[in-house]
């Protein structure tokens, strides 16, 4: 029998190395429940869903992606290069107002501008008015469709694409361009042949990131009517009152997620895209002028207005009609039970991203390091799947519990704190370890080593050490979650206790309920609170410069 390496042994008496393997298996429990339906063969109720409405959640699905892959990239790079290469009347206020929208959550935007465009709307009201234009019921086009989605969802979650571009052009060595205007390259050129192929592995890691938000969002696609993977698996779990449908949804759409992870880094390759240091002069930014300027302020304009801005007004405008009847102490509870539950949840989260990112760094190997990104796999997941992985199994703990108990008292967990909470940590873990993680490489080894050579255990060297030079990344990492949590919607309308509700679901049965105006406090403190860690990013950014 061949003999067991040091390291090895040390691996499997590692007190920490088995805590971080048991934290990642009950972590990523649901999403292996999830994807083992996969293999379970459908009832009649599935076999209906598969040729009836697949097909038609397939198409949107596809066709949201599409227009909203086209749009991000139109508005994230374009502005991404105009506030990175040159310098125009209000370029640095775009520089971070242009982060804003991220702030504002897709279905708050859609019912927003759903409330805007309609017929009683005070814009409408206005111009029928002031100017007799016969409006109709729709001005321009109706809002609540698939391309009223595209748009909404585009202007949502562009600054994922804008955020990650403006960065990579920011890092450019002016050479580059230097070399192409010399050869008689115009700007749209040198744009267009250099930097655009150059920026690609940014583009389309920024593009991925809003693509899978889109799949993860409920709230805009119910509003508007719009039937994709996400409103399926609710149609199947509650209007069909079918848990394996839901669950086989919920295992096709974990798939196509996963494979779009994987096929942006495959496209990526081996491929170099970075500029040798000792050739690296930072651009300088061009000044424009005239037409030229008013043509990228324009530009810069049109997705923070259409973004941020004008919902924001609109928000700010029924929230003063509303607030003195919508807030009341009703309205308290709501505030309570949002920011404590994701108090609790980001506590229970930051502490998990910690102690798993500690054991990374401690005990490096890559048995370690495939637990921590096994354990942070949710994110990447939409929120739907990840409730839908945890309800299955929390049912049937529930059954067991009330099973074993010799008392008769049914003790249940499902629609729970507890299964919130635990559901959370599943989906935004990846949110918290990757600010704690980041943190922590910019700490010397050596402090470790000299901590522990003088004795001091790991925990103490963790808390002694680690801690005090972690304060700024756990602050973002917990503030983070907490506004994740916030805003959350499909997960939480999943799996929240009975008569339950938050600020997101409070915002969000309003609009559907027709009472968009009502809407208005309850989306506008979400709204607010998502604003302070964009401009804490864009204070630590402005820092770093």
């Amino acid at each position: 029998m061949p003999a067991i390496s040091l390291q090895t042994h040390r691996q499997l008496v590692n007190p920490w190395i088995w805590l971080t393997l048991l934290s990642a298996t009950i972590i990523s429990l649901p999403l292996f429940v999830v994807f083992s339906n996969i293999i379970v063969p459908g009832n009649e109720t599935w076999q209906h869903i598969l040729k009836n409405l697949i097909p038609t959640y397939v198409l949107n699905t596809i066709y949201l992606m599409v227009g909203v892959a086209l749009l991000t990239f139109l508005f994230g790079v374009s502005t991404a290069w105009l506030v990175s290469m040159y310098r125009f009347p209000g370029r640095k206020f775009f520089s971070w107002a242009l982060f804003l929208p991220i702030a504002l959550p897709a279905y708050i935007s859609g019912f927003t501008w759903a409330g805007i465009l309609d017929y009683t709307s005070p814009v409408y009201v206005f111009l029928r008015n002031t100017f007799g234009i016969d409006t109709g019921q729709y001005l321009f086009f109706n809002i609540l469709s698939l391309p009223g989605a595209i748009i909404i969802l585009s202007l949502a979650y562009y600054p994922y694409v804008y955020l990650i571009s403006r960065a990579y052009f920011s890092r450019q060595t002016s050479s580059l361009f230097e070399v192409a205007a010399s050869l008689g390259k115009k700007p749209f050129k040198i744009f267009y042949q250099v930097a655009l192929p150059m920026a690609r592995p940014a583009i389309v890691a920024g593009v991925s990131l809003a693509l899978m938000e889109v799949l993860n969002d409920y709230g805009l696609v119910r509003y508007f009517g719009i039937d994709t993977f996400t409103t399926g698996i609710f149609t199947a779990w509650f209007a069909f009152s079918n848990p394996q449908s839901a669950l086989k949804l919920s295992a096709y759409l974990m798939i196509f997620v996963l494979g779009l992870i994987l096929l942006e880094r495959f496209q990526r390759g081996q491929m170099r895209y970075d500029i040798d240091g000792s050739s690296y002069r930072p651009v300088k930014a061009v000044n424009l002028k005239n037409t030229h300027a008013v043509g990228a302020f324009v530009i810069c304009s049109i997705p923070f207005l259409l973004g941020f801005l004008i919902p924001l007004i609109m928000l700010i405008y029924w929230g003063s009609l509303t607030y003195s009847y919508v807030v009341d102490y009703r309205f308290a509870e709501l505030l309570a039970n949002s920011f404590i539950l994701a108090g609790i949840a980001t506590a229970v989260v930051t502490v998990f991203a910690l102690f798993i990112a500690y054991t990374v760094r401690s005990f490096p190997s890559r048995f370690v390091k495939l637990l921590s990104k096994v354990a942070t796999l949710g994110y990447a997941l939409p929120g739907a799947v990840v409730a839908i992985g945890i309800l299955v199994p929390f049912i049937w703990i529930d059954g067991k519990i009330g099973t074993f108990t010799t008392t008769g008292v049914r003790i249940a967990i499902t629609g729970t704190w507890f299964a919130l909470v635990f559901a959370y940590l599943v989906r935004f873990m990846a949110v918290g370890y990757n600010s704690i993680d980041s943190g922590m490489e910019k700490i010397s080894k050596s402090l470790d080593e000299a901590s522990t050579s003088l004795g001091l255990s790991y925990f103490k060297t963790l808390r002694k050490i680690n801690l005090p030079l972690l304060k700024g990344s756990l602050i973002s990492a917990a503030l983070l979650v907490f506004i994740d949590v916030l805003k959350e919607l499909p997960l939480t309308l999943i799996l929240r206790p009975f008569n339950f509700d938050t600020l997101a679901i409070r915002a969000f049965e309003f609009a559907s309920d027709e009472r968009v105006a009502e809407a208005a406090p309850a989306a506008l403190i979400i709204v607010i609170t998502g604003m302070i860690p964009v401009l804490l990013l864009n204070f630590l950014i402005e820092r770093k410069n």
